[in-house]
């Protein structure tokens, strides 16, 4: 709450002082050194004490709490550049142990785009891969809604608390996610509101969870594309789905990644056989 979210001097702060603990404690004793003006501005308005109302919140609220040293954190988040020190969720984390892989794609999908993109959701989170998406509207709620109608496991990172129904009638697909031994999660405090500014942080999850990013459809300034440039900078595979028209402006965002090596994708086989070696 001092540093502010998705913020990656946390972690070189930690590292300063050994601890979370020691660096709150070298902080409130008067030690400001490691802090900015705006961090010094937030640290007058936050507590130790709103703190553990917030963790009391989530214990009444089925809120569980995930933080970077815990056993259940995920393994392929753990690599990036800037983890989430916390972050929030409902549901099942383990089933992001199997091969998982993050469906993007724009939120005004093509009626072509959402008919193969439920068709190769099926088709691979049938085989036991999990699906991963941001529970935006177009490709996003495709995904996910494929993914629960075929009784598959699929984690939705959200660009606001989980206590927060955005979009808006989210709720309800979110309880068949969790129904389905699936979950969905955010580093934002749960009942914070949506933000601009957190859509961009909010990718760099979507990426690290997994071991590729897939977009399926992506204009020149999709925020889709945000995500699949993470994934190339963790060293993730990217994949995409060829345009069916390469001068259509809906397209454009993809053909630069396939002219600079990103996987083309034709079925659902093109991804799977990137790790035939690694699961079975």
């Amino acid at each position: 709450m001092v540093y502010g979210t998705a913020n990656p001097r946390i972690h070189k702060v930690i590292e300063k002082y050994g601890s979370a603990m020691n660096a709150y404690t070298a902080i409130t004793d008067g030690d400001l050194s490691t802090l900015d003006k705006e961090d010094r501005e937030r640290l007058k308005r936050v507590s130790l004490g709103y703190s553990e109302q917030m963790l009391e919140y989530c214990r009444k609220n089925d809120i569980s709490v995930c933080a970077l040293g815990d056993k259940e954190y995920p393994k392929l988040l753990k690599e990036i550049y800037d983890p989430p020190l916390i972050f929030f969720y409902r549901g099942d984390l383990s089933c992001l142990d199997a091969l998982s892989l993050t469906f993007v794609g724009a939120r005004e999908a093509t009626p072509y785009i959402t008919r193969l993109c439920a068709r190769m959701t099926r088709d691979i989170a049938g085989q036991g891969v999990t699906i991963v998406s941001g529970m935006a509207h177009g490709v996003d709620e495709c995904a996910h809604m494929a993914c629960v109608a075929n009784d598959c496991k699929t984690v939705a990172v959200l660009a606001c608390g989980i206590e927060v129904d955005y979009p808006f009638s989210s709720t309800l697909l979110r309880n068949s996610i969790v129904d389905k031994g699936g979950a969905y999660i955010s580093e934002l405090l749960p009942r914070e509101g949506v933000t601009r500014e957190y859509f961009n942080p909010r990718n760099r999850i979507l990426a690290g969870l997994t071991r590729g990013t897939v977009v399926f459809q992506a204009s020149e300034r999709s925020g889709s594309l945000i995500t699949a440039n993470y994934a190339f900078e963790e060293n993730r595979d990217v994949f995409c789905v060829p345009p069916p028209d390469i001068y259509a402006p809906e397209y454009a965002g993809v053909v630069g990644f396939l002219r600079d090596g990103a996987i083309p994708v034709f079925n659902h086989d093109d991804i799977l056989n990137e790790y035939r070696g690694l699961y079975i």
